[in-house]
């Protein structure tokens, strides 16, 4: 039923710099929607949470912390249409310093429509030290070291989250400047559920990877509806052809 699929809105290029920090998430301390299950081995899956700082045109820069809880794939066959890609993240969470509403951005502006989980925070960077006290109580801190060459990199990243009755899948491929980095978590407070997993099912590695640079062209989500065709009748429908009625 691929004539289903929406047409996606034309990409856009996004400039930046960022950490990406892998994360080992133990699967009993996760809660995903049921259209999706986690990958997992040995009850733990991969996470990641992520900083980029984006700058546009105008030379303004806009902070933004994602955590990706999770690798998930489509748990409901009527869902089959979801691309086969790389690892696909579930974003549990995300922060940005700029207000959607109020935003020239066209990345901000279209994620109003997103139903991506998206709070303001406040952002403070002293060096490699970036502290975030969120909208919603959570509050962040952590800092990092580069070790090693600065080399190129490709960059992919996708998702999948979930609204009314449809599968959003979001893409961005680019290239990038990495450098491994290692990092230490300062300090972390929250009582959202969504960080759970973050607070209490995490292995850190204290290895990460630094973007000193990345240009990728960020494409508004693929929105997948539910087959029709997948639904089953209803216990009662079904009894009552059975009863021949």
């Amino acid at each position: 039923m691929s004539e289903l699929r929406s047409k996606p809105a034309a990409s856009w290029r996004s400039e930046g710099s960022g950490l990406a920090i892998p994360c080992i998430v133990s699967a009993r301390h996760l809660s995903v929607p049921p259209e999706f299950r986690v990958l997992q081995t040995a009850g733990h899956t991969l996470g990641m949470l992520l900083y980029l700082e984006f700058v546009d045109s105008a030379a303004v820069t806009r902070r933004e912390l994602l955590w990706l809880s999770a690798i998930v794939r489509s748990a409901d066959p009527a869902y089959d249409d979801v691309p086969r890609m790389g690892p696909l993240y579930f974003v549990a969470r995300a922060y940005s310093d700029r207000d959607a509403a109020r935003s020239e951005d066209p990345g901000i502006v279209e994620r109003r429509d997103w139903h991506l989980p998206k709070a303001l925070a406040r952002f403070e960077r002293a060096g490699n030290r970036i502290e975030v006290d969120a909208a919603d109580g959570t509050r962040i801190v952590f800092s990092w070291t580069p070790r090693g060459l600065t080399l190129p990199s490709p960059t992919t990243i996708a998702s999948l989250q979930n609204t009314a009755g449809r599968v959003l899948c979001f893409q961005a491929h680019g290239k990038a400047r990495a450098q491994l980095a290692t990092y230490r978590l300062e300090s972390f407070s929250s009582e959202h559920p969504d960080w759970q997993s973050f607070a209490s099912g995490l292995v850190l590695p204290g290895v990460a990877s630094q973007l000193k640079s990345f240009d990728t062209a960020v494409r508004a989500p693929l929105a997948l509806p539910r087959r029709l065709d997948s639904i089953a009748p209803t216990p009662s429908l079904v009894r009552a052809a059975r009863a021949g009625l």
